[in-house]
């Protein structure tokens, strides 16, 4: 589409100021304190006295719901990701982003969630620079941190730190990648919620003197059915919740969101912000944060079984 007409029907300032940047990290924040609240020996009004079984109950709900928080932060952190990444494009596409992502094709988007998951080096491109607004700028930089380009307003060492923030944040960015491309357990939260409390422990026994040699308890997991490629065959999933590990991954991709939204609302410089972002923060992301959100807290994390059709 030309550059004058997508002008004419989109104007970027009602994006940026109204867009929900925060909305996962605000979900996630809720549900946590909900979660907390059940483990509190106080009645909580809102709940009222629930039963012990009721109360197992909500728990697993709103673990699913911050699983499926968590998913759904990916995917929309990816969208934004690609729709503003200026890498093989002609032009920035800044301010056409509700453009780009209304005729996102979610097929292309998962392809290359695909190739950063399984390529180490695919995130490379980001240290390559690019000139935006007289300024030579990494394309990371230019992604995260938006309009923070001038070397004589800033000190040399906030953009050394940029450049660290930079490097963690493509680390973070392959460890959601991992977690988003397997589709069949986000696809079964959404589409049906095709999800059932199953196995309470597994066990391996030694076939020689019957000893248990490891067994995982897998009373707080939901399971799930997945195609075979093998029509006989049903492939029945189980997922160990870790509800820490999602609540601090959705805080770190809600905080992504935050920053691509945010720096560009500020360099664009609306007539309805001025003067109420002064003075800004700019936060920076590191590497071991990051690891300490991505740390499991269960000992079992999914277990696969190939069910065959008896004929």
């Amino acid at each position: 589409m030309r550059d004058d007409l997508k002008k004419m029907i989109y104007n970027p300032r009602s994006f940026y100021i109204n867009y929900q940047k925060d909305y996962h990290l605000i979900k996630a924040t809720y549900l946590n304190n909900l979660f907390e609240s059940l483990n509190d020996d106080k009645e909580i009004s809102f709940w009222g006295n629930l039963e012990l079984e009721r109360k197992e109950e909500v728990k697993r709900v709103l673990k699913s719901d911050l699983r499926q928080t968590y998913f759904h932060s990916i995917e929309t952190f990816f969208e934004l990701f690609f729709a503003l990444n200026p890498k093989g494009k002609e032009s920035f596409d800044d301010e056409y982003v509700l453009y780009l992502l209304a005729n996102s094709n979610w097929q292309d988007t998962y392809k290359k969630i695909k190739i950063i998951a399984e390529n180490e080096n695919s995130l490379d491109y980001l240290n390559e620079e690019i000139t935006f607004l007289n300024q030579k700028v990494s394309i990371g930089h230019f992604l995260f941190y938006a309009g923070i380009f001038q070397n004589d307003k800033f000190p040399k060492e906030l953009f050394d730190e940029i450049n660290d923030s930079i490097e963690a944040i493509k680390f973070g960015i392959h460890i959601i990648a991992k977690d988003f491309i397997d589709r069949e357990e986000y696809n079964a939260y959404k589409h049906g919620l095709r999800l059932i409390p199953s196995f309470k422990k597994v066990m391996f026994v030694s076939k020689k003197d019957f000893k248990v040699k490891i067994e995982w308890d897998l009373s707080d997991s939901m399971s799930f059915y997945s195609k075979s490629k093998k029509p006989e065959e049903l492939i029945y999933v189980t997922k160990v919740f870790d509800f820490e590990r999602d609540y601090q991954m959705t805080c770190f991709c809600s905080h992504m969101i935050h920053h691509m939204i945010f720096y560009r609302r500020l360099m664009m410089k609306f007539e309805e912000d001025e003067g109420k972002f002064d003075p800004f923060k700019i936060t920076f992301f590191g590497k071991e944060p990051i690891e300490n959100c991505n740390k499991r807290n269960t000992d079992a994390e999914s277990f696969v079984y190939t069910i065959t059709k008896q004929s």
